[in-house]
């Protein structure tokens, strides 16, 4: 069966080496004291800063996080012949973390949600972040869940449910 293209595979090992050797390149380049380390998770391969300057990564809301998964993804896709490449670019556990205050703060404020009847919008939020609140709510009872708005500033209403009659 072919492979979907819109659907990211765990990188083969060439490509994956070829992400870790640009990254821990380009951590050198900017003077950090960090380097790759190597592991899969479920359906992606994380690629992870660890050290003493690690946490600068994560910074600004992991912005140079995602600009690095950018492109390390593009550098396996590259060495895969153009396949897209499931590959995730962490720094000392920090998107781990972000996932576990996101799902808190989605139960939170789902909770709220069903206690006031009104819906709530939260703060825009990248992609992978949004999905995070979306799969937290999603079994969440009293709540529904909609992305709105464009680009940088999609947003997730939480929006309450009727009672069941």
């Amino acid at each position: 069966m072919p492979h979907d293209p819109r659907r990211p595979v765990l990188a083969d090992p060439y490509a994956v080496d070829r992400a870790r050797v640009f990254l821990d390149e380009t951590a050198g380049r900017m003077g950090f004291d960090a380097r790759i380390v190597v592991h899969d998770r479920e359906t992606e391969t994380v690629l992870e800063f660890v050290g003493v300057d690690a946490p600068k990564f994560a910074a600004r809301k992991g912005a140079a996080l995602d600009a690095l998964q950018l492109l390390a993804c593009r550098v396996a896709s590259r060495a895969m012949g153009g396949e897209r490449a499931a590959l995730v670019v962490d720094a000392d556990s920090w998107r781990e973390r972000r996932e576990r205050a996101l799902t808190k703060q989605a139960e939170q404020l789902g909770a709220e949600c069903v206690k006031r009847a009104k819906v709530i919008v939260m703060e825009p939020l990248p992609p992978r972040e949004r999905r995070v609140v979306h799969m937290a709510l999603a079994r969440f009872p009293g709540v529904t869940t909609q992305s709105e708005g464009d680009g940088e500033e999609r947003r997730i209403k939480i929006i309450p449910m009727p009672a069941p009659r």
